[in-house]
Formats: structure tokens, sequence, C-alpha cells
């Protein structure tokens, strides 16, 4: 019976770290859907394609800039169509997209003041 306490409060902390694990890791879904559906706007519907995430930054809680690669094939026979591009997604929202050059130095990192 002495233990009893212990064993509640470890309970407790179990699942509280395990709720707000799923509660930090939640805006990942919304990132990749935004991503996505940028994506498939992009290209026609048929081709197969795929993104890669270069880099990111968080300017804020509810922002982040998203340095990403994409490649579409129309047909299989066709050779892979590669395009670079920054997106600005606010609060799971994709607010703001620019293509760059792939071989771009792009660097997605907050600006320092001086």
């Amino acid at each position: 019976m002495r233990y009893l306490p212990t064993l509640f409060l470890g309970l407790f902390l179990v699942f509280y770290s395990s709720t707000s694990t799923s509660a930090s890791t939640s805006a990942h879904p919304s990132i990749s859907t935004a991503i996505d559906r940028f994506v498939s706007n992009l290209y026609p519907k048929g081709s197969h394609y795929f993104w890669v995430i270069n880099n990111t930054t968080k300017e804020s809680p509810e922002e982040i800039i998203i340095d990403l690669n994409t490649s579409v094939r129309n047909l299989p026979e066709e050779t892979l169509t590669e395009s670079r591009f920054l997106l600005l997604v606010v609060e799971g929202e994709l607010f703001a997209a620019q293509k760059i050059p792939l071989n771009a130095n792009v660097d997605c990192q907050s600006e320092e003041e001086v």
C-alpha cells in the first residue's frame, strides 16, 4: 500500500508524456497534407510524383519555411522532371510558394540581427 501513490504518480507521468508527445507531432500531418495538396495541384492527374523536404526553418510556432524538391513522371517511359520550391506554411496551410533553381544555395536559417 505504501507504493500506491508512487505507482499512480508514475502512471500519470507516462500518460501525460504520451499525450503531450502526440499533441506536439499533430502539426506534422497538416504540414505534409499542405505540401501534398500543393504538389498534386501542380502536376496533372495521372502523373507519378514524389517530394522531398531538403530543409525547414520555424519562424514562429505557427510559421514554417520549407525547402522542397519535387519530381514528376507523366508517363512511365518519360524521364523524371525535377523542380525546387520554397514554401511558407502558416498554421498548417500553404500561404506562399516560390520556384527556385535546382542548384540554388538556400539558407533556411533565421536572419541574425546585427
